[in-house]
């Protein structure tokens, strides 16, 4: 005697697919947000600096759109001395300069400038310099 069963499965739910969206600390302010939405500080050679394109060395993350992470007080538990520096960098700094657009994938590179800063907290200069003295 052959008899058949009949079972209702449950049909499968769709499976969709969310892309990785890799997730950061602030240094300063320690919020957690997506990559995009950070300056990327990098030290090479024991000088911090914003490091667009290939970034190598240690690297730490800072808000790009809140000024308030960019003070010199919250700032030296992460950079020490070259914190001072760094704060004023920042504070010549636009937030909407350097905040990716909304559905970019990739972060916006920074506009600050690119100066060394020696390991005595003193910058370098890393060019010509737009002063002549005669």
């Amino acid at each position: 005697m052959n008899t058949a069963v009949s079972v209702d499965l449950p049909s499968p739910t769709p499976v969709v697919s969310t892309r990785h969206v890799p997730e950061r600390s602030c240094v300063a302010c320690r919020r957690k947000r997506p990559q995009g939405e950070f300056l990327r500080l990098t030290k090479v050679e024991g000088v911090w600096a914003v490091q667009t394109g290939n970034r190598t060395g240690r690297g730490s993350y800072l808000c790009a759109d809140a000024p308030a992470c960019w003070a010199e007080k919250r700032l030296r538990r992460a950079f020490g001395i070259q914190a001072a520096s760094l704060s004023a960098q920042f504070q010549t700094f636009s937030p909407n300069q350097g905040a990716p657009t909304r559905g970019s994938s990739r972060p916006t590179p920074s506009p600050l400038p690119l100066t060394s800063v020696s390991p005595s907290g003193g910058a370098m200069s890393t060019g010509p310099t737009p002063y002549t003295m005669q």
